[in-house]
């Protein structure tokens, strides 16, 4: 390799570094009107509610792939969750309770039997169905007339809702990088969105399709 190649392979190597060292401008927002608030929030089911989605996993793009079915119920007011992953027939995989940020697994049969799993996917529920707790840490519009809201935890870490042409729920780790999004699709039913399509990026890359099969308050 001659000077000039060596040269070049180590100024895109600085770049390729420095890239992932650039922090992520933040949205500047004008004041939202106090309906704006209210429409984050409505995105999540406001009392006790159980519901069941078909879901539709793709582990990794172009990897594994399976149907499976979910039931769900929740209770904001107590932040607690309980959730049922079963095959199509109706074996169980995996069942778990989450009460604020304790989880307890009942049933766990493998691949879905490790802590990584569980966690991860239990976050997933939590994003897309417990409205975050305390008041935003700041909401408005953006310049194209998104609604934004945002809630900042302890950890540094970050939940954003975005309505515009397309309703997002996103969640941030702490250097402000994209960890997992929801897009969800109207109509709304009870408090649930008819299709979801979750996103995960970190640690590992996976997508859920989720469509609502039936939904109670």
């Amino acid at each position: 390799m001659n000077f000039k190649r060596k040269l070049k392979t180590g100024l895109f190597t600085v770049l390729m570094l420095c890239a992932g060292c650039l922090s992520i401008p933040e949205t500047v927002l004008r004041p939202g009107a106090p309906e704006d608030l209210e429409s984050c929030a409505a995105l999540f089911p406001s009392g006790p509610w159980e519901c069941v989605h078909k879901i539709e996993a793709v582990i990794q793009e172009g990897g594994m792939s399976f149907s499976l079915l979910g039931i769900t119920k929740g209770d904001p007011a107590d932040r607690k969750l309980h959730t049922v992953l079963l095959t199509p027939e109706g074996f169980i995989l995996f069942e778990a309770e989450q009460i604020e940020d304790t989880i307890l697994v009942l049933k766990a049969v493998a691949p879905f039997n490790s802590t990584a799993f569980s966690r991860g996917l239990m976050e997933d529920v939590s994003l897309l169905f417990l409205p975050p707790q305390e008041g935003p840490s700041k909401w408005g519009r953006s310049a194209d007339g998104a609604i934004l809201c945002q809630w900042e935890s302890p950890d540094g870490s970050r939940r954003e809702i975005s309505l515009s042409t397309v309703w997002k729920i996103s969640l941030r780790d702490r250097h402000g990088d994209l960890v997992k999004e929801a897009l969800l699709k109207a109509p709304f039913v009870k408090g649930l969105a008819s299709q979801t399509e979750l996103r995960a990026y970190k640690p590992a890359p996976y997508r859920l399709k989720l469509t609502l099969l039936s939904g109670t308050p």
